[in-house]
């Protein structure tokens, strides 16, 4: 009887004093072995420079930025990229973290064998369905940011009406928009913003709602209500520009001083601004024009079409043949040729006649198929609803199901991140 109240007691006292040391290491808690190391990457600093000026070692700092490279392309990096680094007491680095997207942790860590592996490790995300409304005073960016919204959502709306506004020198004070769009979350915080589902623009002559839809070949497009694509032949205009220095038709030379037939219209931009394909086509010329529009570029079209792109201080890097889509750069803003200051000079003809291009009686894209005319409707539907509610312009939101993407440990960038998971805004 004696043995077992002993080893009673002996248990009680074990117990306690494993509970009281648990109490212990909270109260006075082990010291962490190991410390830390963290920095940002400077204007034309490499990660490696930026982790040998922290005095670690250099063999060991090569090996970690080779092993990074297999999973992250280093020429990528950019100014205030960020990096911690693990290191025990005797200054062994036994994990290197690289962060170039808020979303994406790029990891090398050496495992009990002393050799390194590669990991990504994204966040926690929630897609948010929101929406927003506003009039515009000055311009549709200002609108949106006195909104309360980030810089990258007027963009993605010019994107989607580019066809049919010019956001330069279309947009006139009073006119509206509503969007109902999608936002990724971390807990509380904003990450990013995923696709516009519904945009809605509308001025003295332009009331037109585009609808996001995905076929079933994966394609992502806007569409109208009854399937019509908001994606033209051409686009509204081939750059980025201050102002038009010269319209179609008859003007007065800017430098012979005579008055003159002008088959085209002058974009004056800043000296570099890329120029863009209008439409999709074929290179025909990229040289100096006879015509005294100095370093040229011309593309054949589609149903007899052609482009003109004049004064270029230089060309992208299609050359005659090539094929090129709506959005490709095939040259810079210049003022090669006859010309008195950086501008491009932009036609079109149609059969080799020189047309407007301000009036261009332009044709939509390929509309939703006739066999998934049904689904369409239904999600047309669904979007209109949500554009309806009242509550989602009160800053109360449409929460969808939470996402995970998980991390891997192998050499490869995660497999698990889906396009519907980061979606992106298409246009072709």
């Amino acid at each position: 009887m004696k043995n077992y109240l002993l080893i009673l007691l002996s248990l009680i006292l074990l117990f306690a004093c494993k509970n009281d040391k648990t109490v212990q290491d909270k109260i006075h808690p082990e010291p962490d072995p190991y410390h830390y190391v963290s920095g940002s990457l400077a204007k034309g600093e490499t990660l490696a420079n930026a982790l040998l000026d922290e005095d670690l070692d250099n063999i060991t700092v090569y090996q970690l930025v080779n092993k990074l490279d297999e999973i992250y392309n280093l020429r990528r990096s950019h100014p205030a990229d960020s990096f911690i680094v693990k290191l025990d007491s005797m200054n062994i680095i036994h994990e290197l973290n690289y962060i170039h997207d808020p979303l994406l942790t790029y990891r090398v860590i050496k495992d009990t064998n002393d050799v390194y592996f590669t990991k990504i490790d994204t966040l926690q995300l929630t897609k948010v369905i929101s929406g927003c409304a506003g009039e515009i005073s000055t311009s549709l960016y200002q609108a949106m940011i006195d909104a309360g919204e980030g810089g990258a959502l007027p963009v993605m709306v010019t994107q989607i009406f580019q066809w049919d506004i010019d956001f330069f020198i279309d947009p006139q004070k009073g006119d509206q928009f509503r969007l109902v769009y999608e936002q990724y979350m971390n807990g509380d915080k904003f990450m990013k913003y995923g696709n516009i589902l519904i945009a809605q623009y509308s001025s003295k002559n332009y009331d037109k709602i585009a609808y996001f839809y995905k076929n079933e070949a994966g394609d992502s497009k806007y569409y109208d209500e009854s399937g019509v694509s908001f994606q033209k032949a051409f686009l509204k205009s081939p750059l980025n520009y201050k102002r038009i220095s010269s319209y179609f038709g008859k003007r007065v030379h800017p430098v012979t001083k005579k008055v003159s037939i002008h088959h085209g219209v002058d974009y004056a931009a800043a000296y570099g601004t890329p120029v863009e394909a209008a439409a999709d086509g074929t290179v025909i010329y990229a040289s100096w024009h006879k015509n005294h529009t100095g370093n040229t570029v011309k593309i054949r079209h589609a149903n007899g079409y052609k482009t003109l792109y004049g004064h270029l201080s230089k060309y992208g890097k299609f050359k005659v043949g090539d094929r090129v889509q709506q959005h490709d750069v095939i040259g810079y803003v210049g003022s090669t040729g006859r010309s008195t200051g950086n501008h491009l000079h932009y036609t079109i003809y149609y059969h080799d006649v020189p047309i407007n291009p301000l009036k261009l009686n332009n044709v939509s894209g390929p509309p939703v198929s006739e066999n998934e005319m049904g689904k369409f409707k239904l999600e047309i539907t669904r979007l209109q609803n949500i554009l309806r509610s009242d509550s989602l312009y009160n800053n109360s939101e449409i929460y969808k199901d939470a996402f995970i993407i998980q991390s891997t440990d192998d050499d490869s960038i995660a497999t698990a991140i889906e396009a519907e998971d980061f979606p992106r805004f298409i246009t072709n």
